[in-house]
């Protein structure tokens, strides 16, 4: 019989920190602008943007690349995380000419990525913010 004092050490509570994790994915994606020349765009996908993400799920990252001479495999690592994270991170850093070759194959993998995915920042963009900050100053 239980009683009121007892407890069950095999049951944990845990909950998915989804703010906490779109604020570490912000400091990367700058992180990643500011320190990679060819990165053009980091787009998330996968269960964080469609809402489904539960406590052990990952983060998907498409990285879109001006170009970059080494194959995709050994590319990862490069743009992995640093700093600890609140979840891992699967990195895809594709060059923009890989992902218009497999678009065009009809690769479901990056339509989905590219259909489904929320652009967490842009070169371009970022470029344009820093001009106007600059001209208010």
């Amino acid at each position: 019989m239980n009683t009121p004092n007892e407890s069950w050490d095999s049951i944990k509570i845990t909950w998915f920190d989804g703010q906490g994790v779109w604020a570490a994915l912000r400091r990367y994606a700058r992180r990643l602008v500011r320190e990679f020349g060819e990165v053009e765009e980091l787009i998330v996908f996968g269960s964080l943007v469609r809402g489904e993400s539960v406590p052990g799920s990952d983060v998907d990252v498409l990285l879109i690349l001006r170009d970059h001479p080494l194959p995709f495999r050994e590319r990862i690592p490069m743009y992995l995380p640093r700093a600890a994270m609140p979840i891992d991170v699967d990195v895809f850093p594709y060059t923009r000419a890989e992902i218009e070759q497999m678009t065009q194959s009809g690769n479901f993998f990056i339509r989905r990525a590219l259909c489904g995915g929320v652009p967490l920042v842009t070169r371009s963009r970022l470029e344009n913010q820093r001009e106007r900050t600059k001209e208010g100053s």
